[in-house]
This record gives C-alpha cells, sequence and structure tokens, in this order.
C-alpha cells in the first residue's frame, strides 16, 4: 500500500508478466478504481513467443486522487507448473 498525502493528479503505470494471462486491479482506498483483465478480447491480444514471456500487460493511465489515498494493486493470474508465477513493477508520478 502506498498513501499518498498530497492530492491532484498522479500519472500511474505499470507492467505485470506471467506465463498465463493476468488481471490486475487497482484499488484506491480499498475500492477497485481499474481493472485490467489480459484475457479479454480487446484490441492487443498477448501472443506466446518462442523466447517465452517477452510482453506483458501493461497500464498507463492519470487521475485525480484525494489527500491520504491509499493506492494498491491485486495481481492474479493461475499458473501451478511454473515455480515464478509472475512478476511486475508500478509506478505512481505526481503531476
Amino acid at each position: 500500500v502506498i498513501v499518498l498525502t498530497a492530492p491532484g493528479l498522479y500519472a500511474l503505470s505499470g507492467g505485470f508478466y506471467s506465463s498465463k494471462k493476468p488481471r490486475v486491479s487497482i484499488l484506491v482506498n480499498n475500492e477497485i478504481a481499474i481493472t485490467i483483465n489480459g484475457t479479454s478480447s480487446g484490441p492487443i491480444q498477448l501472443a506466446r513467443h518462442s523466447a517465452g514471456n517477452i510482453c506483458g500487460l501493461t497500464i498507463n493511465e492519470f487521475v485525480a486522487l484525494p489527500a491520504r489515498a491509499r493506492i494498491s494493486f491485486s495481481f492474479e493470474c493461475s499458473d501451478s507448473t511454473s515455480a515464478v508465477i509472475g512478476e511486475g513493477f508500478f509506478q505512481l508520478r505526481k503531476l
């Protein structure tokens, strides 16, 4: 959880990688604000590559957050056959 002291506009970005298509939810004050589902049939499809998992599910959004906002995220993917289920990064920057 990241707690922001100042209200205002923020740039929120991240990338999430797994062998199965992930589902990522961004929560603000414990309520889901954004959900990105890697299994949806949107304009971008993640394909399998011979080198492995080279592309991920990414997000680049701009959000207006209140003072004392608590930011967290959930990263879900199911792959019981792999030792590494998934990895990713999350970045938040005040504008």
